[in-house]
């Protein structure tokens, strides 16, 4: 792994387990973008991995109800344990195991039984695609996106197109004409 997307990623995964203990989704929103540039400049998976992570964890944080119910300890648990696992692992160099600790998270679904279940898979489900058109907005393909992140392309196409991301204008660049007016007002 390159040295600057571990360290992005080993300080998106401390503040993650800060913003989990201060219930705070806006900041674990923010290290999730925080962590596509990487992502969309390096294409690691582990980048892109712990950024579907954070988004999904602010999505199910902002949703205060489901702290009531009966699973949501194993949830919060299952999830926080995970990563303070996962930082230990990365800050080994032992992928493997990371890698092993951040699909724990994802799959802490099969663990669950009530509604947070159902819920808890959507927004996983969506944190994957919504992620994805981010990459696609930095300028991946959308087939090595949908490869990267283990999803359908033609689902991705479709968020994309709803969100409007296709549609965004070029830069525009100035006339050569344009240029070396510009060019000369510096020397003048």
């Amino acid at each position: 792994m390159i040295p600057q997307v571990k360290e992005d990623i080993l300080n998106v995964i401390k503040g993650s387990l800060t913003a989990i203990k201060q219930n705070d989704a806006v900041k674990l929103r923010d290290l999730s973008n925080q962590t596509l540039h990487s992502s969309s400049i390096f294409q690691d998976e582990n980048a892109i991995s712990i950024a579907i992570v954070c988004y999904a964890l602010s999505k199910v944080f902002e949703r205060t109800q489901y702290k009531g119910y009966g699973d949501w300890d194993i949830f919060y648990n299952t999830c926080s344990s995970n990563l303070k696992n996962s930082q230990e692992y990365l800050e080994k160099d032992d992928l493997v195991n990371y890698q092993i600790s951040i699909k724990n998270i994802l799959n802490v679904i099969e663990k669950l039984s009530s509604n947070l279940r159902r819920y808890v898979k959507e927004v996983i489900e969506h944190a994957q695609v919504a992620k994805g058109s981010r990459l696609y907005e930095h300028g991946l393909s959308i087939g090595k996106t949908a490869e990267l992140l283990g999803i359908n392309k033609w689902e991705l196409m479709e968020y994309a197109g709803r969100t409007g991301i296709p549609d965004v204008q070029e830069n525009i660049t100035i006339s050569m004409k344009d240029r070396i007016k510009f060019v000369r007002s510096l020397f003048t």
